[in-house]
């Protein structure tokens, strides 16, 4: 079911909600400039939750997918994830949980919507990211970011009808400027970093190594084998291990 959910700051946000049989619901944030469908991984992963008697809620985050125009920043993020989740209660889902890609982890992290009662990351940022932008992006673009703080990139998901998505230096900075004692140190739900295998020649893992001795309440780091960054080759496991850890983590009676 196509859903609208609109924003505190008047931002309209796509979604497809797919209801269930109790309070219980997964509630997705997708990664960079990417969109609700997350290249198939959240539609696989919301069958299998569904499957096992969860509610889903996928959304476009603002300025991404079929979302009102936006300039993609977590700040941004942040108060989407909030309004979905409390869109969400207000059907009658008041025991969440959340499922977050690369990017979206930091919404998921910082954001934490009050609903919200055990998480799962895949991918996660979990400390201060220093990416060779220049090999990201064309000259023209960073030097449009360099004088008028903003600028446009394509948008190249499967199926998509957005022409573009906007970032700013901003977005860049939340790469770069994330405090990991900060971000982990409020955590308030049990939280389960997954990582593909790839991730540990990467700075990701290394670093939630080092992080996950600060989060506050129960959090976990598990590798899965043979996996990318994306986990789409892997999705089975993923599902597996984030139904056992909801599982673990929701009250018996939610």
């Amino acid at each position: 079911m196509e859903v609208t959910i609109t924003t505190p700051r008047g931002v309209r946000l796509a979604g497809t909600f797919e209801p269930g049989p109790g309070p219980r619901a997964v509630l997705f944030a997708h990664g960079f400039l990417s969109d609700r469908h997350s290249s198939l991984r959240f539609d696989i992963l919301a069958s299998a939750y569904r499957t096992a008697g969860y509610a889903t809620l996928q959304f476009d985050f603002s300025g991404c997918g079929a979302s009102d125009e936006d300039v993609v920043t977590v700040t941004n993020e942040i108060e989407d994830l909030r309004s979905a989740s409390a869109w969400l209660a207000e059907q009658g889902y008041p025991a969440q949980v959340l499922h977050a890609h690369s990017f979206g982890s930091l919404a998921a992290l910082r954001g934490q919507p009050a609903d919200i009662l055990a998480m799962v990351v895949t991918g996660a940022l979990t400390g201060p990211m220093n990416y060779p932008w220049e090999q990201i992006f064309s000259p023209g673009q960073l030097d449009e970011l360099e004088a008028h703080g903003v600028t446009r990139v394509p948008d190249d998901n499967e199926a998509s009808t957005r022409e573009y998505s906007v970032i700013s230096r901003e977005t860049l900075a939340d790469y770069s400027l994330i405090d990991q004692h900060e971000l982990l140190g409020k955590v308030r739900v049990p939280v389960l970093f997954l990582y593909g295998e790839a991730d540990e020649e990467t700075d990701l893992v290394t670093m939630a190594r080092e992080g996950i001795a600060l989060v506050p309440t129960s959090a976990r780091l598990e590798i899965v084998t043979g996996a990318q960054h994306g986990m789409k080759d892997r999705l089975d496991v993923v599902a597996e291990l984030a139904l056992a850890w909801f599982a673990e983590h929701l009250p018996g009676d939610a």
